[in-house]
C-alpha cells in the first residue's frame, strides 16, 4: 500500500501545529495580504518619524505583512490622528500616537476633531519623561536647588518649553503648583531653537526632550537639574527625577500604538502580541533608548488604564493652569 497519503496527512499535521505555534502565520490570516499603513502624525525626520520607522520594520518581520509609514502632519499631530479615527477598523490603518496626541490634546483642543473613545489602544511602545535643563552657569544644580532660588527671588522664575501646550509646558505648570514657585513662560517653536536660547544664555531654565538634549548634556553645554517620569532615564542614569527630590510630579510621556475604535478583539490581540514581540528584541530596545526612551512592554490593559489615568492627571494641569494651544 502507498505511503504517500499517510506522508501527506503527516505533512499537513506538521504544518496546523507550526501555524498553532507561530506569531506571523495566524496574524497574517486574520489581517490578510493587504499592506498595513502606520500613520505617523509628525513630519519625517523627528523622533516621532524615527519611532515609527523602526516599529513598521520590527512589525513586519512579526506579522509577516508589509507595514509602510505614512507621514501626516499637521496640527501638532492632531490631523493624522484625526485621519486615522475615521479609518476602517480593519487592522490595516493603525496610528503610532504619543501622550501630547491622545492625553493632552482632549483637553487642550476645544474644536478636537476625534475623541479618546475613538481609538483602540494596541501597545504602549516606549516611554519615558522630559529633563528639565539649565545653562551651566546657572545657580541652581537641582530641582530643589531651583525651587529655593526661585522662593528667594523678587522675580518669577521664566522657564521656556517647546511651545503653548505641550508637554514640557505643562510638565513645568505642574512643578509651579506642585512647589508654590512664580513663574513665567517663554514658547518656542520647537526644542532646537529653545535650547540654543539656554546655552547661549537668553533664557536659564527649560523643559526638554531627553533625546534633543542629550548631546548638548554630553558636551557640557547645558546641565541637567531633574527629569520628569516614574523612574530615572537610563540615558541620564545620575539625573534624579523630580520625585525624588520632593516634587509631586511623576506623570512621564510614551509613544503607543493605536487602531480605530470598534476593531475585532482577535485583530487587537494578534497586533499586540506583535508589539510585545517586537519591543523585547534586542536591537529595538537599543535603538529605543537611543530616543531618550525605554521599551518597556506593558499589557494592553495595564497601558489602556495608563492612558485613561493620564488623560485626567493633564486635563485638571490644563485646566488649572489656563494653557491654550498655538
Amino acid at each position: 500500500m502507498s505511503t504517500r497519503p499517510h506522508r501527506r496527512a503527516l505533512l499537513l499535521q506538521v504544518g496546523a501545529a507550526l501555524l498553532a505555534t507561530s506569531g506571523w502565520p495566524a496574524a497574517r490570516a486574520a489581517l490578510g495580504d493587504k499592506p498595513i499603513r502606520l500613520i505617523v502624525p509628525f513630519p519625517a525626520g523627528g523622533g516621532t518619524d524615527v519611532m515609527g520607522r523602526l516599529l513598521a520594520q520590527a512589525l513586519s518581520q512579526e506579522l509577516g505583512a508589509t507595514v509602510i509609514v505614512d507621514n501626516v502632519p499637521g496640527a501638532t499631530g492632531t490631523l493624522g490622528s484625526a485621519q486615522a479615527a475615521r479609518a476602517a477598523p480593519d487592522g490595516h490603518t493603525l496610528l503610532l500616537g504619543i501622550s501630547a496626541t491622545h492625553a493632552i490634546a482632549p483637553s487642550l483642543f476645544k474644536d478636537l476633531k476625534y475623541r479618546p473613545d475613538d481609538f483602540t489602544a494596541i501597545a504602549r511602545l516606549a516611554h519615558g519623561g522630559n529633563v528639565l535643563v539649565a545653562n551651566p552657569g546657572y545657580a541652581a544644580n537641582s530641582a530643589p536647588d531651583m525651587v529655593a532660588l526661585a522662593k528667594r527671588s523678587r522675580d518669577p522664575l521664566i522657564y521656556g518649553s517647546w511651545g503653548n501646550g505641550s508637554g514640557g509646558h505643562l510638565a513645568m505648570e505642574s512643578l509651579r503648583m506642585a512647589a508654590g514657585i512664580e513663574t513665567v513662560h517663554v514658547p518656542y517653536k520647537g526644542v532646537a531653537p529653545l535650547l540654543q536660547d539656554v546655552v547661549g544664555g537668553q533664557i536659564q531654565v527649560a523643559m526638554a526632550d531627553v533625546a534633543g538634549a542629550l548631546p548638548l548634556l554630553r558636551a557640557g553645554r547645558i546641565k541637567a537639574l531633574a527629569v520628569t517620569g516614574r523612574k530615572r532615564s537610563s540615558a541620564l542614569p545620575e539625573v534624579p527625577t523630580l520625585v525624588e527630590g520632593r516634587i509631586a510630579f511623576d506623570t512621564e510621556s510614551w509613544f503607543a500604538l493605536f487602531a480605530p475604535a470598534r476593531l475585532p478583539a482577535d485583530t487587537a490581540k494578534q497586533l499586540a502580541q506583535a508589539a510585545d514581540r517586537a519591543l523585547r528584541r534586542p536591537e529595538l530596545i537599543e535603538k529605543v533608548k537611543s530616543l531618550g526612551m525605554e521599551a518597556d512592554p506593558i499589557s494592553r490593559e495595564a497601558f489602556d488604564k495608563q492612558w485613561h489615568e493620564d488623560i485626567a492627571t493633564w486635563a485638571r494641569v490644563v485646566q488649572a493652569s489656563g494653557a491654550k494651544a498655538d
